[in-house]
């Protein structure tokens, strides 16, 4: 399915992922500053903590790549990939991920799995407390069914995030906290993918249906 984007569109997504890397790569930055200044004593505690910023920067940069990027195309992902890189770019957050694979899964097709990344992001950003992000993947028929659920202290969807992941936000009023959002809703068009989102006390859900017919006979 073919889909026109704005420009602004791109501009805004350009500005989101420029400013999550912000952060750590700015601190791997400073640790280096700071070794061409202190005492050799003082080195292990700098090293240390540029290791960690460069490690979140490439734990990053490896989800961004396939989450927004053209990496792997159309042609998917396996789905153990697909949770690596969820794992890894939640890993120095509050939020603790569960990822079940259905038996005999191995992978979705590119726009899905794209779509299934930008989600866990959102989702984990909707608990700003931490808590718990589950992510069930099954199969029905000539379907896969994505089943995603954060629960945690204070979970919700900003007001106008949750319209523009349905679908009901003008670009013109959107800004980059809510880009990731409007992403996802291409991708589900994209996809051909049917999404409904519940929204509760201390909890977001999201169910997808995605046509997936050909990886999922292979997969058998």
């Amino acid at each position: 399915m073919a889909i026109q984007v704005d420009l602004s569109i791109v501009e805004l997504l350009c500005s989101r992922l420029c400013h999550d890397m912000v952060g750590p790569v700015g601190a791997a930055t400073n640790g280096i500053e700071l070794l061409r200044e202190v005492s050799a004593g003082q080195h292990d505690d700098i090293i240390d903590m540029t290791d960690a910023s460069a490690r979140t920067a490439w734990r990053r940069l490896e989800f961004f790549r396939v989450a927004f990027g053209s990496a792997g195309g159309r042609d998917g992902w396996g789905t153990n990939e697909l949770r690596q890189l969820a794992q890894n770019m939640l890993h120095d957050s509050k939020v603790r991920l569960d990822w079940e694979n259905a038996s005999g899964l191995a992978g979705m097709e590119g726009r899905g799995a794209k779509l299934v990344l930008n989600l866990v992001l959102l989702l984990a950003e909707a608990m700003p407390r931490g808590g718990d992000l589950s992510v069930r993947l099954e199969r029905t028929g000539g379907t896969v069914a994505v089943l995603l659920s954060g629960q945690g202290r204070n979970a919700a969807l900003n007001p106008r995030i949750a319209s523009a992941v349905q679908g009901k936000m003008p670009p013109g009023e959107m800004d980059s906290r809510m880009i990731l959002a409007h992403l996802a809703w291409l991708q589900s068009r994209d996809a051909e993918a049917d999404t409904v989102w519940t929204f509760g006390d201390d909890r977001v859900d999201a169910v997808i249906s995605i046509p997936q017919a050909a990886l999922t006979a292979a997969a058998e």
